[in-house]
């Protein structure tokens, strides 16, 4: 699978691959790339799908951390990454670390669910309304808004919008609907931190206590932060991630929560 890869910094420097959220692309993540490549390799990547990848076509969450291992294998600083994903780039990032452990130093996700979403008509039809509406002019301009996009990003974002196939959302959601924790991620003790925005969806906040099935996961909630928190609060998510990838304490502007009683569905 041939995936739009941009590099910077210099291999020698430890590797952070960065993976984005559905129906945008790595310029999502410039405000962190600005501020950490001096210091660090960074990779980011279009996934199947998306971005400058569009004519990559999506099948899997699987066949994606296939595609991301052999570019760690290939391109990072020994052959292996931390590696940070928001949204689909979060369900993307889980599934690399279960299936490609060796490739992975530490995992940092944001905004996702690890149980399955109710079965119950209105998530059924989402990713149907999703697929006919993401391409809409009406609809780019009003998810720019939402996301508060600078205009420099807009540009990129309507480009990203107009190209997004149809099947890349209904297969992507198909996925995201049914999604569980990794069982395999029960067979080691991975760093794992999930966070998620104090105002994302309730089923992504009510989850994120789940995470602690895996003993050593960290989890943390972002007071005031939306979905695609990493533009809302660029400072504070870049220096989470460089706290993360130096093994010191996370900033104190997140509020870390733990386990709950029931267990989570595992895959």
């Amino acid at each position: 699978m041939n995936l739009k890869i941009f590099e910077y910094g210099k291999v020698g420097q430890p590797t952070i691959l960065f993976l984005h959220g559905l129906g945008v692309s790595s310029w999502m993540w410039q405000e962190q790339v600005e501020a950490l490549h001096d210091r660090y390799h960074v990779l980011a990547v279009d996934l199947p799908g998306n971005g400058e990848s569009y004519r990559a076509e999506w099948l899997s969450f699987a066949a994606t951390a296939v595609t991301l291992a052999h570019i760690i294998r290939d391109r990072a600083t020994n052959g292996q990454a931390h590696v940070v994903g928001l949204s689909l780039g979060g369900y993307t990032a889980l599934t690399l670390l279960a299936n490609h452990p060796e490739r992975v130093l530490s995992t940092l996700v944001s905004g996702v669910t690890i149980r399955p979403f109710p079965d119950n008509f209105a998530y059924k039809l989402m990713p149907k309304l999703m697929s006919r509406a993401m391409g809409w002019n009406l609809t780019i301009a009003l998810m720019s808004r939402v996301m508060q996009l600078p205009p420099e990003a807009q540009p990129l974002y309507r480009r990203d919008s107009k190209n997004l196939r149809r099947a890349t959302i209904l297969r992507t959601y198909d996925e995201v609907l049914t999604f569980s924790l990794p069982a395999a991620l029960l067979g080691h003790r991975p760093r794992l931190l999930a966070v998620a925005g104090e105002k994302e969806a309730k089923l992504v906040l009510d989850s994120l206590p789940d995470f602690h099935v895996v003993e050593t996961a960290v989890t943390a909630v972002v007071p005031n932060a939306h979905h695609g928190w990493n533009g809302e609060f660029p400072e504070l998510f870049t220096e989470m991630v460089e706290r993360w990838v130096g093994e010191r304490p996370l900033p104190s502007a997140l509020q870390q929560t733990t386990a709950k009683t029931a267990p989570p569905v595992l895959a």
